[in-house]
């Protein structure tokens, strides 16, 4: 029983050490199926992480910036998104995003504002 506890416990401490590193995170990710700028940039100020939301503003044509605290941990980024919900998570130690139900792909590891 104790083999079978200690067994147990192994394969727990490799799932969470294998999920996806906080640098699979980082990076420009883009609404899937869409041609219309909508991003969220995730990238590291210093020693904090902080994720960007970028949109178009139909009314003016302009990008709209919104900026998130961050922190990761156990695989998965924690963003402070207010009524703005972003998930940023580990999915078979792999990074993804999404955002009120639809999923970002990440598009580069560049961190840069996206222009259109």
């Amino acid at each position: 029983m104790k083999k079978l506890l200690l067994g147990a416990l192994a394969a727990c401490c490799a799932l969470h050490a294998s999920a996806a590193p906080v640098e699979d995170f980082i990076g420009t990710w883009k609404l899937e199926r869409t041609t219309v700028p909508n991003y969220v940039v995730i990238k590291q100020e210093g020693d904090r992480l902080v994720a960007l939301r970028y949109t178009r503003n139909v009314l003016t044509n302009k990008i709209t910036e919104r900026r998130f605290p961050a922190s990761y941990a156990n695989g998965d980024v924690t963003i402070a998104a207010g009524e703005t919900i972003i998930e940023a998570r580990s999915v078979n130690d792999v990074a993804t995003v999404t955002m009120l139900a639809e999923a970002y792909k990440k598009i580069s590891s560049s961190t840069a504002t996206p222009t259109s």
